[in-house]
């Protein structure tokens, strides 16, 4: 990489450049294949990368691909937050509660204690990538069932599931990297202390998230330019003014961009609203700009992908997201659905979330985020990570059609 300032920001224009080239191309490959999108972009990315043609440079740790992974992963979370509607989670709520909390952490245990003993990482370090890989991926699972009628509560749980896995799971996250580098700084934390940072995190982030989306609303509603343009920039405003302020008080800059997003469309009564036209327009916007965070995000990925690293631990790896699919899901479902009287969930309804299980822009964007931090086995947090992006969309991911079709959850 140029040294020189200039030349510098031009490199990193360049690699800017030829991601989104490259990720449109992708995309266009993926429709005609009928794969799921990120599995092309992976693809071109090692492609592009230093292992392969050594087009595409992006050092990791470096403030270009931490600034590509933090602003795409805040947008993302910030449109799982727009698009909640709360009278569908009425008779749902307490699924999605547990989903997101107790089958969060289910998952990030379970995977945690495989990585320790698979891959010898240590119980911290393991426990860490557990929590990164325990959110689901809303960008991967919205397209399944826009092409698809699966059972309406069925679709819109799982898409819940997916939107707060996102902030819990960005949360747990920073909360186990911080004991990670507490332990290896030799620093001793209080119950209580862990206490205190959950609450900043999580309600710091939750207050945050909500004044910067009802600011949003206000601004829309009373202030906003008459043309689509000016609308969006107060979408810009609340998603990445919410991130970065939180982060900047030690609160959840995660949490605080979902809040936005559920904010600005579910405002109090009498508080100005965002009304339904001018919404479908802002949403469309949010999808435009999320698809090209993703696919910066995954070509990026895809250029750091080192085969060297990958040969030394893909069997292993798989072993984890071996575990990972077939008994961290199963036991997160039945310890989060089962509770729910209210909801009735039938047998092939909980089967059908034993399934669909994909992961991807959240976990990517958080290993990457991780191992900037140095900490200990990092190195291989974006190798099982890449493993489990492209297992999970691959074996997962493409054959959901036919597990809907299989438990008759296809509706006319």
């Amino acid at each position: 990489m140029a040294s020189n300032p200039l030349q510098v920001a031009e490199s990193y224009l360049f690699a800017l450049f030829v991601m989104l080239a490259s990720g449109a191309l992708a995309s266009r490959l993926a429709e005609r294949l009928r794969l799921p999108d990120i599995v092309l972009y992976v693809l071109v990315g090692f492609l592009l990368g230093p292992s392969a043609l050594d087009v595409l440079r992006i050092p990791e740790g470096g403030a270009f691909h931490d600034a590509v992974l933090s602003l795409g992963a805040a947008w993302i979370v910030f449109q799982g937050g727009l698009e909640m509607r709360f009278q569908v989670l009425r008779r749902i709520w307490l699924s999605v509660l547990l989903l997101a909390t107790l089958g969060l952490a289910i998952t990030a245990a379970v995977v945690g204690v495989a990585a320790h003993v698979a891959l010898g990482l240590p119980m911290l370090s393991a426990l860490l990538l557990g929590s990164l890989l325990a959110s689901t991926d809303p960008a991967s699972l919205v397209p399944i069932f826009q092409r698809l009628s699966i059972r309406a509560r069925v679709a819109q749980a799982v898409i819940a599931e997916s939107a707060f896995t996102d902030a819990t799971g960005a949360m747990l996250t920073a909360l186990v990297l911080s004991r990670v580098m507490a332990a290896g700084a030799d620093t001793h934390v209080s119950a209580g202390d862990l206490v205190e940072q959950i609450a900043r995190l999580a309600l710091g982030g939750a207050a945050i998230g909500a004044a910067f989306g009802l600011a949003a609303a206000w601004l829309i509603s009373r202030y906003a330019p008459p043309t689509p343009g000016g609308r969006s920039l107060y979408l810009v405003l609340a998603a990445l003014g919410s991130y970065a302020t939180a982060a900047q008080l030690g609160a959840s800059g995660f949490m605080a961009s979902f809040v936005a997003g559920m904010a600005l469309v579910h405002a109090p009564k009498r508080w100005p609203r965002v009304e339904e036209p001018a919404r479908a327009l802002l949403e469309g916007f949010v999808d435009g700009m999320s698809l090209q965070f993703r696919m910066m995000i995954f070509v990026s990925l895809g250029s750091q992908i080192s085969l060297r690293l990958l040969s030394q631990h893909v069997w292993l790896a798989l072993i984890v997201v071996a575990v990972f699919m077939l008994v961290a899901r199963p036991l997160t479902v039945l310890a989060s659905l089962l509770p729910d009287r209210q909801a009735k969930w039938s047998w092939r309804e909980i089967a059908f979330f034993f399934w669909v299980r994909e992961t991807g822009t959240i976990a990517i964007a958080l290993a990457g985020l991780v191992q900037s931090s140095q900490i200990p086995g990092a190195q291989v947090f974006t190798q099982v990570a890449a493993t489990a992006v492209l297992i999970t969309l691959l074996v997962q991911a493409s054959t959901t059609p036919l597990v809907a079709r299989w438990l008759r959850l296809i509706e006319a």
